[in-house]
């Protein structure tokens, strides 16, 4: 199952938004195990390099133990910065949007079919 994950904040500008994208895409893949990748954007002509769009992570899950632990991991984010908005949408289209005030386990698993 492949799921992209928006990261988005009122609060941070495109930098840093993308700054902490890319500790996120990290830690999954250290603390969860999940297969994490930055999704690429369209190249504009005249740019050198693969774009990135900013604050865009696929992730694709092996084991039905990694819910669980991006759930930890998505706390421990929450806890560090409430201002952040996590959406997670699935190659069906079906969505999730999950905020320091509605992070919820059960939710999550609901989710991800798990």
């Amino acid at each position: 199952m492949v799921i992209t994950l928006a990261l988005s904040s009122e609060e941070l500008n495109d930098e840093h938004l993308q700054e902490l994208t890319n500790e996120l895409r990290k830690t999954l893949v250290d603390e969860a195990g999940i297969k994490a990748e930055l999704v690429e954007g369209v190249s504009e002509e005249g740019t050198r390099g693969e774009p990135i769009t900013i604050g865009l992570i696929a992730l694709t899950f092996l084991t039905s133990g990694a819910a669980v632990a991006m759930f930890d991991v998505f706390k421990s984010l929450f806890n560090r910065r409430k201002y952040l908005e996590l959406e997670m949408t699935r190659e069906d289209g079906k969505k999730i949007i999950i905020k320091a005030e509605n992070i919820s386990l059960e939710d999550l698993k609901g989710f991800l079919g798990n």
